[in-house]
């Protein structure tokens, strides 16, 4: 594969990591209770971690490594995503959350499914891996502490 494909690929991964934080640090400023705001705000260091790592893997500073399998409590595939409010509850966050990272999983899954160069389909496992490790995490809080 060629290396400006790489890159343009990376760089559009990496665009969607700002959107993501972007979007938490809005919410997180939008919201009345400071609980919920730490919540955004932790969102938003976790996707400055992927952001990171995508830089990393552009500068040739990382190998993007053996792809795990990655559990599906598959909890957001039964949930409507809901609006951002300023009132927003605890269990409406993580429905946000869950939802966004559902679509940048089946996004990066479509892509990979459409692509027959090794090297795009091994990128594109990354990031589909990276996507699902979030919203494992988001569907276990929702799991654990709103379903509990």
């Amino acid at each position: 594969m060629d290396e400006k494909k790489f890159e343009e690929i990376i760089g559009f991964a990496i665009h969607r990591e700002i959107e993501s934080m972007d979007f938490y640090n809005k919410a997180s400023n939008m919201v009345k209770h400071s609980g919920t705001r730490d919540l955004f705000l932790d969102f938003v260091k976790q996707e400055e971690g992927h952001k990171r790592k995508l830089e990393e893997v552009l500068a040739g500073k990382i190998e993007l490594g053996k792809i795990e399998k990655i559990p599906n409590l598959k909890i957001s595939d039964y949930m409507v995503e809901t609006e951002l409010k300023p009132d927003i509850s605890y269990g409406d966050i993580l429905r946000i959350a869950m939802k966004r990272e559902e679509r940048s999983v089946k996004l990066y899954t479509d892509l990979n499914e459409k692509n027959q160069d090794e090297v795009l389909r091994n990128v594109f496992s990354f990031l589909i891996q990276e996507e699902s490790k979030h919203k494992y995490y988001i569907e276990k809080l929702y799991d654990d502490e709103v379903l509990k």
